[in-house]
């Protein structure tokens, strides 16, 4: 198909690309939950105070989980922003290889696709990464944590079980980033080190596009190619000139 042809093994680049920005994201994610779960110690008399006053656990938890979809969200609108930033600036640097991405990459934009998939992913993420420190900080030892004074004020052992999974879950996902990196990076060297079987010392190419109304005839086609033959072989150093549909055939 020439969906096929165009984009070649992109798709496949892509999605491995996607795959390690997922963990990053799962990264990030375990680290934020981990700072609410700290930063919920030091909550733990006020949210104590609010349940011994008539607060329900759904409304502690809806309250918390509202704040972690609220930085969630902000932390989107500022990724969006870097992105926006971001793909114009490495496209002009280097195109990757990708097929169709315009001038300097200035045919890839953010579009309301991919706008809506990141506050969908935003507030997933918020939620999911939320739950967990709103559950355990909605559930508080009233009468030990009214207690304590607030520079007492200790962090239960689900909790640290908790947070320590957190932190153990991010040592794993970096490993693997790390690993899969550096297979990446080793593979690339290996490739660029293979021999193709031909001497690409001092060629260049010349990509160009036959359109228009007079080379509808194959002579004309033709004439076009013999006359650009002998301009370029007329050139000072040009040894041999020819033309091929694909490089490097």
């Amino acid at each position: 198909p020439m969906r096929d042809a165009m984009v070649k093994n992109v798709r496949s680049s892509l999605l491995v690309l996607l795959g390690a920005v997922g963990f990053v994201l799962l990264i990030a994610c375990a680290n934020v939950a981990n700072l609410l779960l700290a930063r919920a110690v030091g909550r733990r008399r006020e949210i104590a105070i609010r349940a011994a006053i008539g607060a329900g656990r759904g409304r502690i938890v809806s309250q918390l989980l509202t704040e972690s979809v609220i930085l969630s969200l902000a932390g989107a609108v500022f990724g969006s922003a870097l992105g926006i930033a971001g793909i114009g600036a490495l496209l002009r640097v280097n195109t990757a290889g990708l097929p169709r991405v315009g001038e300097e990459g200035a045919l890839v934009v953010l579009d309301w696709r991919v706008l809506g998939f990141t506050v969908l992913a935003a507030t997933v993420t918020g939620i999911l990464f939320g739950l967990i420190p709103a559950l355990q900080s909605s559930r508080p030892d009233l009468a030990a944590t009214l207690k304590e004074s607030g520079g007492r004020a200790g962090t239960g052992l689900r909790q640290n079980k908790m947070r320590t999974a957190l932190v153990l879950a991010e040592v794993a996902l970096a490993v693997v980033l790390l690993v899969g990196s550096a297979l990446l990076i080793r593979t690339s060297l290996a490739l660029n080190a293979v021999n193709p079987g031909f001497d690409a010392g001092n060629v260049l190419i010349l990509n160009t596009s036959i359109n228009g109304p007079q080379f509808t005839r194959s002579a004309a086609v033709d004439q076009m190619l013999r006359t650009g033959y002998e301009r370029l072989r007329a050139l000072p150093g040009v040894t041999v000139a020819s033309a091929g549909c694909c490089v490097p055939l």
